[in-house]
């Protein structure tokens, strides 16, 4: 079981990593998810974590998994590894 810490870690990098294979700003995402560009910086920081709602519309939008926004690979990496 993950320890808080490493959830909060696998929510950071991932926010960062779909954010950049997106090729757009936090001010471009803020913008889009209708929060401000601290919010995101924050989330990205780990100062603070989105919400569920907030991690559930971030994950459509990358079209990415929860598992993933999580910090888990997707069902496809995961099956790569083996």
């Amino acid at each position: 079981m993950k320890t808080d810490a490493e959830i909060r870690n696998g929510i950071m990098n991932a926010l960062i990593k779909c954010r950049q294979e997106k090729g757009i700003t936090q001010a471009e995402l803020a913008k889009i998810i209708n929060k401000t560009p601290t919010a995101v910086a924050s989330w990205e920081q780990g100062i603070s974590l989105p919400s569920v709602q907030m991690l559930y519309r971030l994950a459509t939008y990358y079209g990415k998994s929860l598992d993933y926004m999580f910090g888990d690979p997707d069902p496809e990496e995961r099956n790569e590894e083996k």
